[in-house]
């Protein structure tokens, strides 16, 4: 199997992907603009890609069959045209975790206690101890947590040991068990939340509802001279809105992603936001402790030794959760050349498109289950055909899905 790795990954990845067999080129200066070329170039079924964002042109080319995202989210990836192409998409959820949390506690306690700010002044040789001795502290302040997945329990868990009170709001009532069973208070209205806290993190996915949650009414329910920190996505924040509580309601925030960050791994950026002495920032750097990219690059491999060997995913994002079928037609047959092609062949006459397909063999290979989840229920007609069509179909049933 061809692979193309389009970023940095530690050179262990390549390593044991070669070592099962696979034919690796590693490319790791690649831009959006370069994918399309080099793939058809190399004639990669596997793109793995961290930064490095995949744009609908890659998806034109008949060989690509699975692009690994080495790290969480997807969104520097045409999913929608992935999946139109027939491109499995996967990622590497939960494997710097960790590395994020430990990040947005670190800027936490940065902006409380000005820890750029003291240093820049004391290498430009002001001695400012009196400034610099006001911080508010931690313990016993409340952190408004936005998202309850794996980094944002890891992130409640360390501001515990902060001695801070948690509050949490997720986006969906999935995890509302989750964060009762590990003791965390939980918020159901975003705007509640940011009302109660001293300070708020985001740990969430950019989706259409939470797509600039941290806009104007946020900022305004926010009170004055709270803390602000986002190390996930820059689509989740207003930055003008950001940049009036800075300006005016003398919010401090600490920020590791912009919407203006270069599209590679190095580049000009120019957001207004750093202009801000009440901002203090890092370049997009949460995931990116060696441990986090030990963890990624092993499921890279995983995931692309899985793929290679069976043909699974795991970890996809862009298959259906719920199947289009309206029926399933069961077929127990003989475990014989053609019957399935003449089971197929009845249902494209009746112009009945087959959505998905199981075939078990039992025990002794003699004979089997197909399970094939159809677009319609057919004819009885139909049925007889394919009954009558062939002595090696033993017996047929119809059940409808979704009832």
């Amino acid at each position: 199997m061809k692979v193309l790795i389009a970023d940095t990954l530690l050179p262990s990845a390549a390593q044991q992907l070669r070592e099962a067999g696979c034919e690796v080129t590693e490319s790791p200066a690649l831009t959006d603009q370069d994918l399309p070329a080099a793939l058809a170039q190399t004639g990669a079924q596997v793109l793995v890609v961290r930064s490095t964002r995949v744009p609908a042109e890659a998806f034109a080319g008949d060989d690509l069959a699975l692009v690994v995202r080495a790290g969480a989210g997807v969104n520097t990836i045409d999913v929608q045209a992935a999946s139109a192409a027939g491109v499995y998409v996967s990622n590497c959820p939960g494997r710097n975790s960790l590395a994020v949390a430990e990040l947005a506690i670190g800027l936490l306690i940065a902006l409380d206690r000005r820890i750029p700010q003291a240093s820049a002044d004391l290498r430009a040789g002001r001695w400012r101890k009196g400034e610099y001795s006001a911080a508010s502290g931690l313990a016993g302040r409340t952190l408004g947590i936005f998202g309850a997945g794996r980094i944002g329990m890891a992130v409640a868990e360390r501001a515990r040991a902060l001695g801070m009170r948690v509050v949490m709001w997720n986006r969906d009532d999935g995890l509302r068990a989750a964060i009762a069973q590990a003791g965390f208070e939980l918020e159901t209205e975003p705007l509640r939340l940011a009302a109660r806290a001293d300070a708020v993190t985001l740990h969430l996915a950019e989706t259409d509802e939470t797509r600039g949650i941290a806009g104007a009414a946020f900022f305004e329910a926010l009170g004055r001279d709270a803390l602000f920190i986002n190390t996930s996505r820059s689509g989740l924040v207003d930055e003008a809105a950001l940049a009036d509580a800075v300006s005016h309601h003398g919010v401090r925030a600490a920020l590791d992603v912009f919407a203006s960050e270069p599209a590679g791994k190095t580049g000009d950026v120019g957001s207004p936001l750093l202009d801000l002495p009440g901002v203090i920032a890092t370049p997009h750097i949460g995931a990116s402790t060696l441990q986090a990219q030990e963890a990624v690059a092993d499921e890279v491999v995983r995931i692309v030794r899985t793929f290679a060997s069976s043909g699974e995913v795991p970890n996809v994002c862009n298959v259906t959760a719920r199947s289009p079928a309206s029926h399933l037609l069961i077929v127990r047959h003989l475990n014989r050349v053609g019957v399935l092609s003449h089971v197929f062949s009845a249902l494209r006459v009746a112009r009945i498109n087959v959505q998905e397909t199981e075939n078990i063999v039992f025990d002794g290979g003699l004979a089997c289950i197909a399970r094939i989840a159809i677009s319609a229920a057919p004819d009885p007609e139909v049925l007889r055909a394919i009954r009558a069509g062939s002595d090696a179909v033993l017996n047929l049933s119809l059940v409808p899905l979704g009832v």
